[in-house]
């Protein structure tokens, strides 16, 4: 994946010079004395992880597929032990069959695990077992069981462990570039905990009301296509060491507790077309859609084959397409969504917002309509209604970003640039760019058009991000004594 190369080979680069310079990228750790990291600590080290892998091609920008995963990873999180607790479940463009966890409760989940699920319980059981790596702190205890280590080595071992889990090439470099680590003793302690993650990521799907027939029946075909294809087992085969005894006991488990049949949701039906018809050469998911129609007339089929069709650019198939979705996804929003999106694709701007309008007032909280209704408000030239809009969500969900950005667009549409730098910057800042959101800051005291109330808003927003640099640059300064 791409995004190693901008993040663990710098850090294995780190832990080879152990000079001040090189630690940029991870905080202080915190006091070697001190038991397993504490939550805040996993989260500052997540959200630079994170910080990386936004501004990287391999992470998937679709609202639609990181709404599904919010919402079934809520719902898990809820049935664990740490229902409070911060996680942000998040997709990334690879084909292969993967998922894991990062310090800070931030889990990533491959487009290959999405397409190659079978059913929803079935991916719920993998989101189960990450979360369980999360609440039992096995990310936590491996990095602190290196506290002898310098802060360096220990920053590489983060990133090297998120390395491992998606099983880049990059990981070996890291570990490597890390003198004090070993990677089998990493390894060994991973087997020990995916034992646990697996007992208890069956009780979180059990509290969850999937069917516990879904985790196990996923690792057997795993272990099976390993057996198959030594030389080329699955992603998470090589990342989460499947052994005959981990089988046997889910299998056991799963025995002992009363059949549940679980009936997927429509959304998770769509979300998994919506994936599949992403994957690949665009020509070939139509063929492969086109097929799927003609074998069986269902939602998901149809909805596949109307965005394959977009891929293509052929509107005509994917109006045809939109018109077959039928009853069978009256439950789920997306259906409305794609009548934007192909409004949105014909140039047909206000019929787009029309039905934008209708979908927003059947499902108001579903923010990538509202972000398509944004849009289609500034396909449409209605710059002022997308201001208001745009200012109303913002305010609804003030750590969503992409309201951020998108009122960046509005504001610059409208000529008001001092307004789109600072809106600009605040986007910058809810996901971790604080030096890119200082320099928006600086663009926006240049702009020369912002009244006084505005420049006030701004000189405060900068004191405040400078002095959060200067924090940062004093703990960077303290790793380097």
């Amino acid at each position: 994946m791409n995004w190693f190369r901008s993040i663990a080979l710098p850090l294995a680069l780190a832990g080879i010079l152990a000079t001040p310079a090189a630690a940029i990228e991870l905080p202080d750790l915190g006091d070697a004395s001190r038991g397993a990291l504490s939550e805040n600590q996993e989260e500052r080290i997540g959200r630079e992880i994170m910080r990386q892998i936004r501004e990287s091609s391999d992470y998937l920008d679709d609202a639609v597929v990181a709404d599904y995963l919010a919402n079934l990873g809520d719902r898990l999180v809820a049935a664990s032990t740490a229902p409070g607790r911060h996680f942000e479940f998040f997709p990334v463009r690879d084909a292969t069959i993967n998922a894991f966890a990062l310090p800070g409760g931030y889990i990533g989940v491959h487009t290959g695990l999405i397409s190659a699920a079978r059913n929803e319980s079935e991916l719920a059981g993998v989101l189960s077992h990450e979360i369980a790596h999360v609440t039992q702190q096995h990310i936590a205890r491996m990095v602190d069981s290196q506290r002898n280590a310098s802060v360096i080595s220990l920053a590489a071992l983060a990133v090297a462990i998120l390395a491992a889990r998606s099983n880049s090439q990059m990981a070996e470099a890291a570990l490597a570039g890390s003198a004090a680590l070993s990677l089998q003793n990493q390894l060994d302690f991973t087997r020990e905990n995916e034992r646990e993650a697996d007992r208890v990521g069956l009780r979180i799907l059990d509290q969850a009301g999937f069917a516990l027939e879904g985790m196990a029946s996923f690792f057997e075909r795993l272990q099976a296509q390993g057996r198959l294809y030594e030389n080329n087992a699955p992603s998470y085969m090589r990342t989460h060491p499947l052994t005959f005894e981990r089988i046997a006991d889910m299998q056991n488990r799963v025995g002992e507790q009363p059949y549940r049949q679980h009936t997927d949701s429509v959304d998770f039906k769509l979300v998994r077309a919506r994936v599949q018809a992403a994957q690949g050469e665009a020509r070939d998911a139509v063929t492969l859609f086109e097929a799927r129609v003609r074998e069986q007339e269902d939602a998901a089929a149809w909805y596949g084959l109307l965005q394959a069709s977009l891929r293509i650019g052929d509107l005509q198939q994917a109006r045809r397409a939109l018109g077959k979705l039928g009853k069978d996804a009256v439950s789920s929003p997306l259906p409305a969504m794609a009548t934007v999106e192909v409004a949105l694709a014909e140039g047909r701007a206000e019929e787009a917002i029309r039905q934008a309008r209708a979908g927003l007032a059947k499902y108001p909280g579903y923010r990538p309509l509202a972000y398509l209704y944004a849009r289609a408000l500034l396909r449409a030239k209605r710059v002022v209604e997308a201001l208001d809009f745009l200012d109303e969500r913002r305010r609804d969900w003030p750590s969503d970003p992409q309201f951020q950005l998108l009122l960046a667009e509005a504001y610059g549409a409208a000529g008001q640039n001092a307004k789109a730098h600072l809106a600009q910057a605040e986007a910058y800042a809810l996901s971790d760019r604080i030096a890119a959101a200082v320099e928006q800051l600086r663009l926006a005291q240049r702009a020369g058009n912002a009244d006084f109330y505005t420049l006030s808003i701004i000189d405060a927003r900068l004191r405040e991000l400078r002095e959060i640099e200067s924090k940062e640059a004093a703990e960077m300064a303290r790793k380097g004594k």
